[in-house]
């Protein structure tokens, strides 16, 4: 698979529905966390290992050709597609890249339903509804914990007419300190910039 193609799989669910569950309305979690995650959208699932710290989030997916890490900066809205196979770091704006809105350009309505145990781990579920200057809906439920962690998310997003169903579900959850070098890119990558046509433009490398 290319890295442009992978690239226009990974953007499906990073965005908007994942942001939205890690940022969205709440704001950020505020302890660093590590989990495994299962996120499924528009008939693709992707298992994935999850790093957060702030603003910082690592997702890496391993096995097959979608396998990858994603290094996303949430304050930024930048992102950095690691390729290990081919030693390539693909630097990708998330607006530009036809992510669709940002979460902090949506105007939201909440409703906390109740406690709810996910997992084992104390919540609360969440009803949301977002809406985008751009005609761009996001409604669905959010299960949060204490520290804002999203464990679960069932999200309907609607863009150009068009709705998906994305699902994330965080297993293996473990609240700590995250090594700061897990945001890094390593040394002998090439760094590549994603163009402001998004993925079906070639890359340029910097």
């Amino acid at each position: 698979m290319s890295i442009r193609a992978l690239l226009a799989l990974v953007l499906l669910p990073l965005a908007p529905a994942a942001a939205v569950a890690q940022t969205g309305p709440f704001g950020l979690p505020t302890v660093p966390y590590s989990a495994d995650s299962r996120i499924s959208a528009d008939g693709q699932t992707m298992t994935a290992r999850i790093h957060a710290d702030g603003p910082r989030e690592r997702r890496e997916v391993k096995g097959g050709e979608m396998a990858h890490t994603m290094v996303i900066d949430h304050q930024t809205k930048k992102a950095i597609m690691l390729v290990e196979e081919q030693k390539v770091a693909m630097e990708v704006d998330m607006g530009a890249a036809g992510a669709g809105a940002e979460p902090d350009d949506m105007k939201w309505k909440t409703e906390a339903l109740g406690s709810e145990t996910v997992g084992g781990i104390a919540t609360t579920k969440h009803r949301i509804d977002g809406q985008g200057s751009d005609g761009e809906r996001v409604a669905g439920h959010v299960w949060l914990t204490a520290d804002k962690i999203p464990l679960k998310s069932e999200l309907d997003v609607t863009e150009e007419g068009r709705t998906m169903r994305v699902v994330q579900e965080l297993v293996n959850l473990k609240v700590g300190p995250v090594d700061p070098a897990l945001f890094a890119v390593p040394a002998g990558y090439q760094r590549m910039q994603m163009p402001m046509g998004g993925p079906g433009v070639p890359p340029s490398r910097l």
